[in-house]
């Protein structure tokens, strides 16, 4: 089991004050861990991030990496470098579809819609599947498992795998299965043995390495994400319902934050409407988004502008994909409310505005009725008065 640190000691560690470290804690830039007292308690991987020197005495302590779960990796003095990605292959379950060494399409069908459109090439495509760095399980995870935080060294040796898609590195004239290995229905892997010790790390598993967004969040199992300390996110969730829109993600309210169901399977993966190929850089994602979908999408941005979630970005909304055809069934089930209550509400898009006039102002009426049943209310009544007018 993992150490964990007084604040005091954690302190001395680092050589800063006890009033630091509540800043950071408060501030987001360290996890710390709450007793039943409500004390701060530090663990010990995040002293080692913090010092970021892997030759002192506290990062020392954490286990050092021996071996992966798919592959032998070299180890040189502290960051492992996991060699010859270039002979993998990219897959889809157990369909052969890019060769990364040669820049090849073995199936065009199946190949992620940003690459197929020449937006992104591969390496691009899969930083969009990474965790970003305030994920804090994921680093912890990958700091515990491989002694450091690069997803470059994690991703050959894990496979990959994720909980969102069916993409997965096999290498080439492997013998092995998608279903050999998916964590749909194996026992994720939390890690490696180290020093004949088996890892009980217990903030994340294999496919929390590649989860997208910033947010800490882990996959507690195939069925379900938690992100952690999230505990506003239920209202959207909860307004989407009284209003009766049924294009949505479960989600429900634990002690540790919101728990959202997992709309993936093994035969339905979701590709987000950056990793489809439309660049925010050169369009409005949401536009698109509206051409596409329809009155799902416009419903979609009609509660992000009632609950004032000002950050909707092209990786947080996009399509369900069959996993055998790389067919693009539909619109995926709505989900991320991250920042609300933010005091600025986004503009719909203009084809919203323009198309769907009678939907927006239908919904910011019942938005209205209900709106004394919701903590945040006031603002909800506020924000469909405003759509009302135009």
């Amino acid at each position: 089991m993992e150490k964990h640190y007084t604040l005091q000691k954690a302190a001395e560690l680092l050589g800063v004050t006890t009033q630091t470290l509540r800043n950071w804690d408060n501030a987001g830039k360290i996890r710390a861990i709450r007793t039943p007292g409500n004390q701060r308690r530090i663990p010990e991987s995040e002293i080692a991030r913090i010092l970021g020197d892997f030759g002192s005495e506290v990062a020392s302590a954490i286990h050092e990496p021996q071996r992966s779960t798919t592959e032998t990796i070299k180890i040189t003095d502290s960051p492992i470098v996991v060699t010859n990605e270039e002979n993998y292959i990219l897959m889809c379950r157990d369909i052969e579809v890019y060769d990364i060494s040669k820049d090849l399409i073995l199936n065009k069908s199946l190949l992620p819609g940003c690459m197929l459109k020449g937006t992104m090439n591969y390496q691009q495509w899969m930083e969009t599947r990474f965790s970003k760095d305030t994920n804090f399980s994921s680093q912890n995870l990958m700091f515990r498992a491989f002694g450091t935080y690069d997803h470059e060294h994690a991703k050959s040796a894990t496979g990959a795998f994720s909980l969102s898609d069916c993409y997965w590195l096999k290498k080439q004239d492997e013998d092995i299965s998608f279903m050999d290995l998916t964590p749909y229905i194996h026992k994720e892997w939390d890690g490696m043995e180290i020093l004949g010790v088996q890892n009980d790390y217990i903030w994340g598993s294999l496919s929390n390495l590649f989860v997208s967004g910033k947010t800490d969040k882990r996959w507690i199992d195939a069925h379900t994400l938690l992100k952690m300390d999230s505990f506003a996110e239920i209202e959207p969730y909860n307004l989407c319902m009284a209003l009766g829109l049924e294009n949505l993600t479960e989600a429900q309210i634990s002690n540790e934050g919101i728990m959202l169901s997992n709309f993936t399977s093994l035969e339905t993966f979701y590709e987000s409407m950056e990793q489809y190929g439309v660049s925010e850089e050169n369009t409005d994602s949401r536009f698109t988004a509206v051409e596409l979908f329809k009155e799902q999408a416009v419903a979609l941005f009609v509660i992000d502008y009632l609950v004032e979630n000002n950050d909707r970005h092209s990786d947080d909304y996009g399509y369900l994909r069959d996993a055998a055809t790389g067919e693009y069934i539909s619109m995926a089930p709505f989900y991320n409310f991250d920042l609300i209550w933010s005091g600025n509400a986004k503009a719909l898009p203009q084809n919203a505005q323009s198309g769907y006039r009678e939907y927006i102002h239908e919904l910011c009426r019942k938005a209205i009725n209900i709106a004394g049943n919701f903590e945040y209310g006031t603002i909800i009544e506020k924000r469909a008065g405003e759509l009302l007018q135009n």
